[in-house]
């Protein structure tokens, strides 16, 4: 997936050219263009979608976050495959789009729409508490089902922070049986022991999280985790990790 601009008439807004798919691992790199944009006080985000394949509910995830956390964001040159995403996953009312083709028709609606009331909306902007760097780190973690039995799961951390870790490929089976249950059914569970090294093993993560999120993202799901009381230690490492791979 390849993120492109296009020059207009206002700099203060960035006209975005989505060209691939913003599923998966593309998704992944837009969020992180996103959030750097957010960093760095670039708040308003017109995005042409006429050369975007496909998205799924991880695309479509990235942003409605980055909409929540007071990012303008407005799409145009919707095809028929996103507003049937957008409908079948009810975020209409969030991730909205503009009736036209043109560029500069677009920006000309996002200023109506936006720009008025440009200098009190920056106060309401929540940058990011925690930087985050993308990785496929192996990890392992305990739950429960709803009906309280124990369940057994390996995944592979798609993104970490101090704050918590987007996790993917997730392999759940039940304690007792071994029956196999879908990661999708895993919003909302207390996880335990979760388990990582970090620098090929040589640093061990061991913490407990809780799943705030699942969506199906490119036929697999992927589930955000919240860290709960993380020791001292083990943030100063997992900042450490990020900010080095961050250079790289």
């Amino acid at each position: 997936m390849k993120i492109s601009t296009c020059s207009h008439r206002n700099p203060e807004i960035e006209i975005l050219e989505i060209n691939g798919d913003l599923t998966g691992r593309g998704a992944l790199k837009f969020e992180e263009y996103l959030y750097s944009s957010l960093d760095e006080g670039r708040f308003f985000k017109v995005i042409n979608l006429k050369y975007m394949k496909k998205a799924d509910g991880l695309g479509l995830n990235v942003l409605q976050n980055l909409i929540n956390r007071g990012m303008r964001i407005r799409l145009f040159n919707a095809g028929s495959e996103m507003l049937k995403l957008l409908r079948i996953s009810r975020k209409e009312e969030v991730i909205k789009l503009y009736n036209c083709q043109e560029p500069d028709e677009a920006v000309l609606l996002f200023e109506k729409e936006f720009l008025d009331g440009k200098n009190s909306f920056k106060h309401d902007v929540k940058k990011r508490r925690f930087k985050r760097v993308n990785t496929s780190l192996q990890a392992k973690f305990k739950s429960h089902t709803v009906h309280n039995s124990r369940t057994n799961h390996n995944t592979i951390i798609k993104n970490l922070s101090e704050g918590g870790i987007l996790i993917s490929h997730v392999h759940t089976v039940i304690e007792k049986t071994e029956e196999r249950l879908n990661a999708l059914e895993m919003v909302n569970r207390k996880l335990y022991d979760i388990t990582f090294s970090l620098n090929g093993g040589t640093k061990m993560v061991e913490t407990n999280g809780e799943s705030v999120w699942v969506v199906n993202g490119n036929q697999k799901p992927f589930v955000g985790v919240r860290f709960q009381n993380l020791k001292l230690n083990l943030g100063e490492m997992i900042r450490d990790y990020v900010y080095r791979h961050k250079e790289n």
